[in-house]
């Protein structure tokens, strides 16, 4: 995970966020609140700027000079002053212990959590913890910093926790906070940080930076990912996404429109089908569909917009917006469905009679004149 964390760091979109977290450093804020989508590289900014405020001899705009001590300890992710506060999903992100030799050390808790149920949630022993760097003297005699992703993952204890933190900070601390959804951040907690809305990269950007991590069909990716360019290589690097075939299978699927066979595409889908993935697919194919209705645009499979408008010319968008509906309920348990392949099948039966029932009332619709 260091090559992956050292990749999504320094960002090419990043520069008026930068130029912004600076200005505000300026003006001595105890805590900011990086907020917007997810996928477009909150963490890593937070990460260079916890780095620049530790940094000893950082650069004229502020960025860390990357070889005194302070940049040393916080490229070993070992430096004394800083605390990392993430949910077990995120601790790739954390420091890790190392030996007075610079060995790494297991986690102790390690142990402890193999074989239970990985947690979403940030819980209040990680944020009592932070006392422990903020009770005593810096140890670099310069700023302490405190990073905390994503801050919805609070649960409520620690979230009271944090809150009285923030209401009475410390002296010579900044807190740093990233946000994917920041409506669901305790509305106490954001009244008390500076809020810093990190905006999406243009595409053509994020398209170019992700050829240059040779990432294939860059541009037409990064519009199936939302215009998250992260999203798209944490795909290509940890291949939690679909495989091109199964993606071209599943597409190959919906462009026969009411001609597609539901049981047989799911029989042919592989044994432990990624059924939040697929369903992601079939909804960038009704969003596409209902966009080009609204708009005659469409944003994710530009190379399908004559089947599109083919399968989307009679049809009702009350039936579309139902089996979008349907998608968002089938989405929302699929991380533990109990049969994945009749869930596919499922959702692909409601797109058939959708389509189906157009054609039928098309068949039943007077001729004109």
């Amino acid at each position: 995970m260091a090559d992956e964390l050292n990749r999504i760091r320094t960002l090419p979109w990043h520069g008026p966020a930068w130029a912004g977290l600076q200005a505000l450093r300026a003006r001595a804020h105890h805590a900011v609140l990086l907020h917007g989508q997810a996928g477009i590289g909150k963490k890593g900014l937070a990460l260079d700027f916890a780095a620049s405020l530790l940094c000893e001899t950082p650069t004229p705009d502020h960025r860390p000079c990357g070889h005194c001590q302070g940049c040393i300890l916080f490229a070993s992710r070992n430096h004394p002053d800083l605390r990392v506060i993430v949910p077990d999903t995120l601790a790739w992100l954390r420091p890790v212990a190392v030996d007075e030799e610079g060995d790494e050390l297991e986690d102790a808790a390690e142990d402890d959590r193999r074989g239970a149920r990985v947690s979403r949630e940030i819980k209040i022993e990680a944020v009592r913890a932070i006392g422990a760097l903020v009770g005593i003297t810096a140890h670099r005699a310069g700023m302490r910093v405190v990073l905390l992703a994503p801050a919805e993952a609070l649960n409520a204890p620690a979230a009271n926790a944090l809150l009285k933190m923030l209401e009475e900070p410390p002296p010579r601390t900044m807190f740093v906070l990233t946000s994917d959804h920041i409506d669901d951040v305790l509305p106490t907690i954001r009244s008390r940080c500076v809020l810093v809305r990190i905006a999406p990269p243009a595409p053509d950007v994020a398209a170019n930076w992700l050829r240059e991590q040779s990432v294939p069909d860059a541009a037409e990716q990064l519009a199936a990912a939302g215009g998250a360019p992260l999203r798209v290589l944490a795909q290509q690097d940890d291949e939690i996404g679909l495989s091109a075939e199964t993606s071209g299978q599943l597409l190959a699927a919906l462009a026969l429109g009411p001609k597609l066979d539901p049981v047989e595409v799911a029989a042919r889908l592989p044994r432990a089908p990624a059924v939040a993935e697929m369903i992601a697919l079939f909804q960038r194919w009704a969003w596409d569909l209902l966009a080009l209705r609204r708009t005659g645009r469409v944003r994710y499979h530009g190379n399908q917009r004559e089947i599109l408008s083919r399968l989307g010319a009679s049809l009702p968008e009350s039936r579309l917006l139902a089996w979008i509906d349907s998608l968002g309920q089938a989405r929302a348990a699929a991380d533990h469905p109990l049969n994945a392949r009749l869930v596919i099948e499922a959702v692909l039966v409601d797109y058939v009679s959708c389509l189906r029932g157009s054609e039928v009332a098309a068949k039943a619709a007077p001729a004109s004149g």
